[in-house]
């Protein structure tokens, strides 16, 4: 369920661009020192959302630092703090519990693929959880309740998308100030509904065929493998009504160095996404380097 909460390039500044670039790139570098080498390879846009939304303060100015990707070349990387650990511990959570997801839903080979790099993170996997044991519970708890929904084929898309929302909700945890946490958990559980709903809408095709559970396939009466048009203004309806409650706790929130930036993903990035999605042009990217 990563790849989806991206920015609208186009209407970022350069100097917003490159900034994005930099948070990216200091996650991946942050990875690398807490986890290892070939913890790079689950930095993700989402978690880079993440950064910007926790991080306060003053701007923190880019490094130069060693790219693996581009050898003959350093990039900016923005440099690590405590909000930059928390979002490459979550990063690793996030990854494992996805892959041990998808060790029981996808097909034999990605079964095998996906327990395989379980076993290849399986130390960055214990010394996170060991970091952030009340988060790592949450999703624990969370991943439960939705594995329990799937095995009963629910019909309500509202109680399936709601676990995965109040799994990402927990990642507004790192705030001790109790104000501040909850206008983030907000944002985070209406970005969580909005991640879990687009990738029902993108796999719903595949679902279909192979019989996997998707909430869409019991909520709607599909033709040809697809939503009608009624239920897909209806389904549409209710996934933009979560970008506006995002968007609503972000006006709520304190104004930050990067502001703009989160504007932009939130009010620009999710429904250009969604519709993407929901038209058949969207193309998960793997990387942002």
């Amino acid at each position: 369920m990563f790849g989806y909460v991206l920015p609208r390039r186009d209407k970022l500044s350069e100097a917003e661009n490159d900034r994005y670039r930099a948070a990216y790139c200091g996650l991946c570098r942050c990875l690398k020192e807490r986890y290892g080498f070939r913890a790079r390879f689950l930095v993700n846009y989402d978690m880079t959302f993440l950064y910007f939304l926790l991080q306060e303060g003053q701007a923190k100015q880019p490094e130069r630092c060693f790219c693996p990707a581009k050898p003959f070349c350093k990039k900016d990387c923005l440099p690590p703090d405590g909000v930059m650990d928390y979002a490459a511990d979550m990063t690793v959570l996030l990854s494992c519990w996805k892959l041990r997801d998808a060790r029981h839903d996808d097909g034999f080979f990605k079964r095998m693929a996906a327990g395989f790099c379980l076993r290849l993170y399986k130390r960055a996997f214990q010394k996170a959880s060991a970091a952030r044991g009340k988060e790592n519970c949450v999703f624990a708890e969370q991943l439960a309740r939705l594995s329990s929904l799937e095995e009963q084929r629910c019909e309500s898309i509202d109680r399936a998308a709601d676990a995965f929302a109040t799994l990402l909700k927990a990642c507004a945890g790192y705030h001790a100030d109790e104000n501040l946490r909850r206008m983030k958990e907000l944002l985070l559980y209406h970005v969580g509904r909005f991640l879990y709903l687009t990738d029902a809408l993108e796999d719903l095709p595949k679902d279909n065929r192979t019989g996997a559970y998707n909430p869409l396939r019991y909520r709607y009466r599909l033709q040809d493998g697809a939503l009608t048009q009624a239920d897909r203004e209806q389904f549409m309806e209710t996934v933009d009504a979560s970008i506006s409650m995002a968007a609503s706790a972000l006006e709520l929130l304190p104004e930050t160095a990067d502001r703009a930036i989160l504007h932009n993903i939130i009010y620009n990035g999710l429904p250009a996404v969604l519709h993407s999605v929901a038209d058949g042009s969207f193309r998960k990217r793997g990387t942002g380097k």
